[in-house]
Formats: structure tokens, sequence, C-alpha cells
């Protein structure tokens, strides 16, 4: 394919599949993924007050700073769109604030629009999935356990397989309001301004990331 953004967001509310689907859509597309949680859980791993800072805020349901987030997301982007690769964001711009930084930042390079996708789950259903879930924990990039495959990597790599401090359900409803309050107006704008779309993210993973697709080839094709 050609003609694509340099730059697609995935986003959605926690427990959407973020993850699931950025990682998929990178490896259709070539593109390099990168999800700020990730990055932020790696900061909150440092002996620093920065680190701990943002362990407090990650651990607690709450989202990072505008500025730090927005800081983080250019130079992932300075680092791989100015070597010419395209790139995926996993859960990102996550505030308005954020956005603003980010689109000023697109702006002044001519890197021309980002394309967002968002991944429409019911709040129940997000619910029921952040219950589940688990993770490999105690690693530099903590990554989804759904498998026996992924189980048996984690345990190679040196990690634990459990849940996430802030996917425990007495978090969820901090993490639900955050979306809601602030990065929900972010879809709207990015709605509003034509650069979202929307997909039903309630299907199989196979289903999302055929719809996902379907959205990046209607792109390709306007």
């Amino acid at each position: 394919m050609k003609d694509l953004p340099k730059v697609i967001y995935i986003m959605g509310a926690p427990g959407s599949g973020k993850g699931t689907q950025a990682e998929m859509l990178s490896q259709t597309l070539g593109y390099h993924r990168f999800s700020t949680g990730s990055a932020f859980r790696e900061t909150a791993q440092q002996p620093t007050d920065l680190g701990r800072q943002v362990k407090n805020l990650i651990d607690n349901g709450f989202l990072a700073p505008p500025e730090l987030a927005a800081q983080i997301v250019i130079e992932a982007i300075k680092k791989h769109v100015t070597a010419g690769a395209g790139l995926v964001f996993d859960g990102t711009p996550r505030t308005l604030e954020e956005a603003a930084l980010v689109d000023e930042f697109f702006a002044k390079n001519n890197y021309g629009r980002p394309l967002a996708i968002l991944l429409d789950v019911p709040q129940e259903e997000m619910i029921k999935r952040n219950s589940k879930r688990r993770f490999c924990l105690g690693i530099k990039s903590d990554f989804p356990v759904i498998t026996e495959e992924d189980a048996a990597k984690c345990t190679a790599q040196g990690g634990t397989v459990g849940m996430r401090p802030d996917d425990d359900p007495a978090k969820f409803a901090t993490r639900w309001d955050e979306f809601k309050k602030r990065t929900y107006p972010v879809v709207e704008n990015y709605e509003q301004t034509g650069i979202l779309k929307r997909v039903d993210g309630q299907g199989t993973i196979e289903d999302v990331h055929a719809a996902v697709m379907n959205v990046i080839q209607a792109y390709n094709a306007a």
C-alpha cells in the first residue's frame, strides 16, 4: 500500500484492545509500534523522583501529565518517522493538551495529518475484559499473556504473569472517568476534523483487525 499516513493512532478506553490491534497493525503494515503506556511503565520502574511520580499515577489509574506524554510521543516520531518508518501508536493522544502539542509538531514539520482509529467497546465489556487480562510483569516492556506460549516466553525473560495494578476492578472506575473526561474530548475533536474513524471493537481479534484494515484501505483510496 502507498500514500498511507506516517502516523496512526489506535485509541480506545482501557481494555478495548488497543495494544493487541496496534501490534497486529504494525506487523501487517511494517510500521513500528510504540506504546506510550509501556514507555510510562518503564519510566515508573526507574528509582527517580519522576519514576516514583509516574508509578503513583499509573498504579492509581490516573493519566500522566500532558506535557510529559507529548514529549514521549514527539521523541518517538522524531526517531522513527524522520528515519522514514511508519509509526503505530497505542493509546495516544490521551488529552486535548497532549493532542495540541503533538498536532503542532506535525504541522511545523510538514508530516501531514495522522489517522486515528477508535476501538468502540461498551463499558460493561471493558470491565469484564480488564478483570481477566494478564500481563508479563517485572520486565522492561510488559506484554499481554494470552496463550501458554506467551506464559512460557514471560518466564524465559524472567517475568511473572499477573494483573497490572491499574487493572484492579476497584481502580477501573477511575480509569474510565479519566478516559471520558480527558480522552474522549480528543476523540470528538478528531472526529469533527475528519481524522478519526470508529471501529466496533467487540468482535474477535481477527474481525477487529479486518475492520481496522478496511479503514486503512479506505484512507489509501481517498
